[in-house]
């Protein structure tokens, strides 16, 4: 088990390394034991991180990956600075990578709540609670990248550590208004103009909403706020796509909107 000083120094390493845009060649400590253990170095990462929350991204936990008592979804921070919409950029969006790090693209369904989320009795939302909320289904990429090479290899406790490995979302079209049915989208990924993906909701186990139920009883577990017109990205619809700088990916949905961005090094966006 860590202690509170040995969590601090870890969450400053990773802060450091996620601001100066460089990539580190371990995991900057001893691996959390625990998802407690991850989320107090989230959280004082989050403390030291100078921008405003706008969201989370939520990533599922298969069940040969997490303890048995564990929700198979974790959560990670979405900052303002690294969040784009599509419809202010006359090209692609520039998203920062870690080089030398981990880098992949996601394409993702997206929820913006409508509302602030009302105190909560009963012991959890539920998804049919989190379907009943109001919101929005927007199409979206995520930039999944971290200064340390083989995150998703060392587990989950490790990915939601240092920030649930997001480093930024470019937000597209709306695709729905809710409460109501979900429309059957389906999305398809291309990097550099090479389909890598297809896919839909049902490729996230449980749905988009059961996602959203556990992201709401995880947040509210460690007292974090949610309030009308934060963002969800819901889930990777299409697998995960490794990136290097300067691809393009776009995101499309089958019969609708698409949504683009373009990677660069976070080194070169940090002297800018």
């Amino acid at each position: 088990m860590s202690t509170p000083a040995a969590e601090d120094v870890v969450a400053a390493e990773l802060v450091a390394a996620r601001r100066e845009g460089r990539s580190l060649t371990r995991f900057p400590g001893v691996i959390p034991a625990s998802m407690a253990e991850a989320y107090q170095i989230q959280e004082l990462a989050m403390s030291r991180w100078q921008d405003s929350l706008v969201g989370w991204k939520i990533g599922y936990i298969s069940a040969d990956r997490r303890m048995a008592e564990d929700p198979d979804r974790l959560v990670g921070p979405i900052w303002r600075q690294q969040y784009h919409l599509s419809e202010e950029h006359g090209s692609a969006a520039e998203v920062g990578i870690f080089v030398s790090g981990f880098a992949a693209v996601e394409a993702e369904l997206v929820i913006r709540l409508g509302q602030d989320l009302p105190a909560h009795d009963g012991g959890g939302w539920t998804a049919q609670e989190a379907a009943d909320l109001e919101q929005h289904l927007l199409v979206g990429v995520e930039v999944a990248s971290s200064p340390i090479p083989d995150i998703n290899s060392l587990g989950p406790t490790v990915i939601a550590a240092d920030f649930g490995n997001n480093n930024g979302l470019v937000l597209g079209s709306v695709l729905a208004d809710w409460p109501g049915e979900a429309p059957p989208v389906q999305l398809a990924c291309y990097v550099d103009g090479q389909l890598l993906g297809e896919g839909s909701a049902e490729n996230l186990p449980g749905g988009i909403h059961h996602g959203l139920a556990t992201a709401l009883n995880i947040l509210a577990s460690r007292g974090q706020p949610v309030r009308a017109g934060m963002i969800f990205a819901t889930g990777a619809i299409t697998g995960i796509h490794p990136i290097g700088p300067g691809q393009r990916c776009r995101v499309e949905v089958r019969g609708g909107p698409s949504v683009e961005l373009r990677t660069v090094d976070a080194r070169a966006l940090m002297r800018r």
